[in-house]
């Protein structure tokens, strides 16, 4: 099973979730992909998809995005989206988010990678997080590519959902801000997918069972 991290994010955001799957005799292992200034999204695709063949892929957020597109190039054996960004023809339905995000569009221009600010964080993807916790999880956050950040944002990336194979996933969460339960639906709804509603908001790392456990169940029922 490999994990595929969001935007911002980084593997060792998975260390529980791979905790929880070592206790139970499931091998994971969190992805690593370059992250650099120029990078465009379907670079994190492609290098995904040179190790995805043949493996369960699960990504969270960006990397739900990233488990679609690699979906759609290659044969995996499922994929599993736990609040993922949306491919082209869907469309975020958080008006607030996408204003509040505008004000990061002269870093996206200049090709300036950038992190949100605290309060950014503290509302749309850490809303369900203490504040001091909060702010720990803030400081391990990661810069991210304009590039890939514009091409999902403005929802730049196609998936042909004939293409697509392998069973999918896709989770979403009651209390999340960025990817809500109705947005996950409607992508679920372009695969034909299954779709599971659990607790919990954008940020999933810090209490990993309810999720692993879908995980686990949906994979003993697709193999």
């Amino acid at each position: 099973m490999l994990l595929i991290h969001g935007m911002w994010g980084s593997p060792s955001q998975w260390n529980k979730f791979l905790e929880y799957f070592k206790e139970r005799n499931i091998k994971a292992k969190a992805i690593e992909y370059k992250k650099n200034e120029r990078a465009a999204f379907m670079d994190y695709v492609k290098e995904v998809a040179k190790v995805a063949k043949g493996e369960i892929i699960v990504g969270h957020s960006m990397g739900g995005l990233i488990v679609q597109k690699v979906a759609e190039m290659v044969e995996i054996k499922a994929g599993i989206a736990i609040a993922s960004a949306p491919p082209h023809g869907i469309k975020f339905s958080n008006l607030s988010l996408m204003l509040s995000s505008m004000r990061y569009l002269p870093k996206i221009l200049f090709k300036k990678p950038f992190k949100p600010s605290y309060k950014f964080m503290e509302k749309y993807l850490l809303n369900c997080i203490d504040e001091k916790r909060a702010r720990e999880i803030y400081t391990t956050l990661l810069p991210e590519s304009p590039r890939a950040a514009y091409e999902i944002f403005m929802g730049k990336i196609s998936v042909d959902e004939r293409k697509v194979s392998s069973p999918m996933l896709f989770i979403a969460l009651k209390s999340d801000k960025v990817a809500p339960v109705e947005l996950q639906k409607k992508i679920a709804s372009k695969y034909k997918a299954k779709l599971a509603i659990l607790q919990g908001c954008h940020w999933i790392f810090d209490s990993p069972h309810e999720i692993a456990e879908q995980i686990i169940k949906f994979v003993s029922e697709v193999l």
